[in-house]
């Protein structure tokens, strides 16, 4: 992730925000820092041990996003058959495991903006030969998942987002 986030973009042009959260039983905060590989200065780290902003992001950003995942799957997709679990075990709780990607000119706001671009990371769940893919929303739980690695895509969605955006440097 770093490679493509950071090693790809040397000057300014990009600013990485990771925001921390205690998702599974072994997730807290000093877990958080030794997770943590990304060093450059413009990489700001933050824990968030309340699960604020994914809750944020899911309530106001991202509220159907289990219904329009749903919809999104075609009818003979594995993923039907435990969909709606998932939905009743985390549609009240927060976004997570998601890269979102921000347009260089976003002002700060009272509510959390909608990305330009995201990514939300659902594992790495396909098995093709000797690989393990990701299965990924890219953009919109509207549109059904697709399987990559999620670590190209990531680099793709930002390559795109700069090349259409004008770079400003990082503040």
């Amino acid at each position: 992730m770093q490679q493509e986030l950071i090693e790809h973009y040397p000057d300014d042009s990009l600013a990485v925000f990771i925001v921390w959260a205690p998702m599974l039983e072994s997730d807290n905060e000093e877990a958080a820092r030794k997770a943590s590989s990304f060093s450059a200065q413009r990489v700001k780290h933050f824990y968030d041990p309340g699960r604020r902003v994914g809750d944020r992001f899911r309530k106001q950003v991202f509220p159907d996003a289990y219904d329009q995942a749903l919809a999104s799957l075609p009818a003979d997709h594995w993923m039907r058959e435990w969909m709606p679990q998932m939905k009743d075990r985390y549609a009240g709780g927060p976004e997570w495991d998601i890269y979102m990607f921000f347009a260089p000119d976003l002002k700060r706001l009272d509510a959390p903006p909608r990305p330009t671009r995201f990514v939300r990371h659902l594992g790495r769940v396909v098995e093709r030969g000797d690989e393990r893919l990701s299965l990924m929303w890219i953009d919109a739980y509207s549109n059904p998942p697709v399987e990559g690695h999620l670590h190209a895509e990531i680099g793709r969605l930002g390559r795109e987002l700069l090349h259409s955006h004008p770079a400003t440097p990082a503040r």
